[in-house]
């Protein structure tokens, strides 16, 4: 049992939604190596026990790591499993292939794909032999919706990261298991009617809150519009398909456990939030 009295009674915790980003001008600005170790101090301090880290859509030297370099970076370490990144407008053969294998010996367990920050759709054609290599292992595609962080890449549109359009895909590959990252935040109806209508789509809470303080305004609105989704998708214990995330190290994992217990969940479905779901749509 956790020692973080806010989750005395869960068996685990899983955060599915970090990085190991270098931030410049930050206390980020280091190594990937020590950004691990910064992660792993962060989840000891909140009561976590899994991170589920995403690879960026860089070559070797950016931002956040590549797969292939984050797959080393947390190999034979327990606490944490890796999620691929793709860039969808130049990847080669090879770049499937060695997708294909890392799918196959779980050394990831699932893509993320950056809508918005290229310019491609969901339905892209490009996308089509991700999405089938995906359902061949039953491992999940995550879309980042909605918002996009300013200065990432150059030229971001958020038109292409709008949830609605995964639709299409839910409803076109429908052994698919989808995750819509950020809720689709600010299209948070829209992600409320896909998740609703597709039994194989999840959502993330992920970076709904940045910094270390949600009393705000801003906070409060987005407290309510998560409450409002939850009202809009049914809040039975069957159709609750919110995945717990932070989109760390953009907010603290303690500050974000603190907005979830405001969310007035019941136990069970508090249980799905936290690990049930990312047990089922990751393979945990």
């Amino acid at each position: 049992l956790q020692n973080n009295s806010i989750w005395y009674y869960l068996p685990m915790i899983i955060d599915s939604h970090t990085h190991v980003s270098k931030i410049l001008n930050s206390r980020f600005d280091k190594s990937y190596e020590e950004i691990l170790e910064m992660l792993l101090l962060e989840m000891k301090r909140a009561g976590v026990d899994r991170s589920l880290v995403i690879a960026g859509l860089e070559r070797e030297g950016g931002f956040n790591p590549t797969t292939k370099t984050l797959v080393g970076l947390i190999k034979g370490k327990s606490e944490f499993k890796a999620i691929a990144g793709l860039d969808v407008l130049q990847y080669t053969a090879d770049d499937l292939s060695a997708l294909e294998g890392w799918l196959a010996d779980k050394s990831v367990v699932g893509i993320k794909l950056y809508t918005g920050y290229q310019h491609f759709y969901p339905n892209d054609e490009r996308c089509t032999p991700i999405y089938k290599l995906c359902q061949k292992y039953n491992a999940p595609v995550i879309f980042h919706s909605g918002d996009v962080l300013a200065g990432y890449v150059k030229n971001p549109k958020i038109k292409y990261s709008q949830p609605i359009l995964i639709d299409d895909i839910a409803t076109d590959f429908p052994e698919l298991k989808i995750v819509i990252a950020h809720m689709g935040n600010p299209w948070l109806v829209d992600c409320a009617e896909v998740l609703y209508k597709n039994p194989n789509v999840y959502a993330d809470i992920s970076g709904l809150i940045v910094g270390d303080n949600f009393d705000t305004p801003y906070g409060i609105m987005m407290l309510q519009k998560t409450k409002e989704l939850i009202s809009y998708v049914g809040s039975d214990f069957g159709q609750f398909k919110l995945i717990y995330g932070t989109d760390w190290p953009l907010c603290p994992m303690d500050v974000y456990l603190k907005f979830v217990k405001k969310l007035g969940l019941t136990k069970e479905q508090e249980d799905k939030l936290v690990f049930g779901n990312a047990q089922t749509v990751f393979g945990l």
